[in-house]
């Protein structure tokens, strides 16, 4: 169903690593759905939001 969403954006989640683009859908579908955000505009801050989030897990993980 996440995915449905964004079918025409495929292409670019699939340049994303696949525990980015698991997050990147979940936030975008959010971003989406509850804050009248474009589509595109969506997937972006989800990415954004993914990143930040993996690499603060990251970071975390490391100390």
């Amino acid at each position: 169903m996440k995915e449905d969403i964004f079918k025409d954006y495929q292409e670019r989640l699939n340049s994303l690593n696949e525990n980015i683009r698991a997050v990147t859908l979940k936030h975008a579908r959010d971003f989406h759905l509850n804050k009248n955000c474009s589509k595109e505009e969506a997937i972006e801050r989800g990415i954004t939001k993914a990143e930040i989030a993996i690499e603060n897990y990251d970071f975390f993980r490391i100390k």
